[in-house]
């Protein structure tokens, strides 16, 4: 069974228990107000029908002319009394001494009857007299008994009245309240069933659209609408889809990434090793290789095989870089400058090119060997780019509360094109000259993920045919004071 349903029938069970009970307890209420009010007539009449007795009892003997009528004449007058339309009683006894002296209407009880209803002890005189309800041929009446004195005799006084009406009336009442019950039930269970179906329709689309998700529909969104917490839950289905999406979208372009990463090394590799393999193959299938031959294969081979092992290391960084955890320590520009400045002293002299240093006392919150990786690359770059005898320079300064470090060269430079997609993977403006230079189109990638790693931000300046300075922004970690020249 559905929500809905299981909601719908849970309510209709509920009003229907709530309409069956207020009609029972308002009939209820009803028919006591109008047992109330019948035995109110009752006892009106019986004390009527009491006092009527008494005073023709008194009027008697006065007419007579005596003190007192003797009991004989009591009964007898009370016998001549006792008739049908002397009261609105259905049914009349008068007893004395548990004796019948008089009757009238229908015969409905008996004097053992009047003994089991009312013991003696238990009837009084007056309005005090007893009452009960009891079934006389399957009709409900409503039986008085009560003491009243005649001439200084005790008589009990009997009556009975009809109340089947309010009895008949209760149970027809009863059966319209049913069949009104069922009817209103009937009405309330289709317009709540409605209003159940409208009201938790956008929770039915909600887990539509998760089903919707969970088979790979990520772009799918839940409408906002419906109750607060209705909103809320489409609000978080569509978070989470959105995030689920986003997730998809990133693994699909680290897959592509990584494809075209495959493809772009397969290709940068196939040439050095077709020039190793091809220089090897030379030196095995020649017969007469002279002393200058040997060293220049053996040269290329060695050129090349440096070539590839730099080309793999470079991949591997920046495969890597995602997947790493960053190990932070604060080191002073000083001593990474002058870690640096040692590292490539042999790069440096091979190209024949300086490197000359300069920093302010700041300290720096990075991960040394990414971060050597970094410059080591850029400063390799500018060596590569530079003529023999150039200078390279690199600076380190504070800029409107973030540091800047600068790697400035003065050699080939860069076209506007080539400064927009220096940072792609594989990107070279002349390969053949690259290649030779022992480049792969790696570094700048390489070094501008470092960057995204650290927070920081890589800046290329370029003019062709002038030069090129890059710069690394990154927040400033400490306060700066004027720097000192190396």
């Amino acid at each position: 069974m559905k929500l809905w349903q299981k909601v719908s029938l849970t309510a209709l069970i509920f009003v229907m228990l709530a309409i069956q009970i207020t009609q029972f307890v308002i009939l209820e209420r009803s028919f006591e107000n109008a047992v109330a009010r019948e035995k109110q007539t009752a006892i009106a009449s019986h004390e009527a029908l009491c006092a009527s007795l008494s005073n023709h009892a008194a009027y008697q003997r006065l007419k007579a002319g005596k003190l007192l009528l003797s009991i004989q004449q009591v009964d007898d007058l009370l016998g001549s009394m006792i008739t049908e339309d002397i009261s609105a009683a259905s049914a009349i006894m008068i007893l004395r001494d548990r004796n019948m002296v008089s009757r009238a209407g229908t015969e409905l009880f008996s004097v053992s009857d009047v003994e089991t209803f009312f013991p003696a002890a238990q009837i009084t005189s007056g309005t005090e007299g007893r009452m009960i309800i009891t079934d006389l041929g399957n009709t409900p009446y409503l039986i008085l008994a009560s003491n009243v004195r005649i001439e200084t005799v005790s008589y009990v006084l009997c009556t009975a009245y009809d109340v089947s009406d309010i009895y008949h009336t209760r149970t027809r009442d009863l059966h319209a309240a049913r069949s009104t019950g069922l009817l209103c039930g009937a009405g309330i269970s289709v317009v709540m069933i409605l209003f159940v179906w409208a009201f938790l329709h956008p929770l039915k689309v909600s887990v539509r659209t998760i089903h919707e998700v969970a088979a790979g529909n990520y772009r799918l969104r839940v409408p906002v609408r419906g109750s607060e917490e209705l909103r809320d839950l489409a609000s978080s289905i569509n978070h989470m889809s959105e995030s689920i999406d986003e997730r998809e979208q990133k693994l699909r372009e680290i897959a592509d990434s990584r494809k075209r990463f495959a493809d772009s090394m397969a290709h940068e590799m196939k040439t050095p090793l077709t020039s190793i393999l091809g220089f090897a193959d030379i030196l095995r299938i020649k017969r007469t290789v002279t002393d200058s031959e040997r060293q220049e294969y053996a040269g290329l081979i060695v050129e090349e095989a440096k070539h590839l092992r730099g080309l793999s290391a470079k991949l591997l960084q920046l495969a890597s870089t995602d997947g790493i955890q960053l190990d932070r320590v604060k080191i002073p520009a000083a001593e990474l400058f002058e870690q640096i400045a040692q590292s490539m002293a042999p790069i440096l002299s091979r190209y024949s090119v300086q490197l000359e240093t300069a920093h302010e006392n700041v300290t720096l919150y990075v991960d040394r060997e990414l971060f050597l990786a970094l410059f080591y690359n850029l400063i390799e770059n500018a060596a590569k780019a530079s003529s023999a005898g150039a200078v390279i320079r690199l600076e380190q300064t504070v800029r409107d509360g973030h540091t800047v470090l600068s790697v400035i060269d003065h050699g080939i430079g860069m076209k506007p094109d080539t400064v927009r997609r220096a940072t792609e993977a594989f990107y070279m403006e002349d390969k053949a000259r690259t290649r030779k230079a022992g480049g792969a189109g790696l570094g700048l990638a390489l070094c501008d993920e470092i960057c995204r790693r650290h927070d920081a931000r890589l800046e290329i300046e370029s003019v062709y045919g002038r030069g090129t300075t890059i710069r690394v922004h990154m927040p400033a970690d400490a306060k700066s004071r004027k720097g000192d020249a190396q």
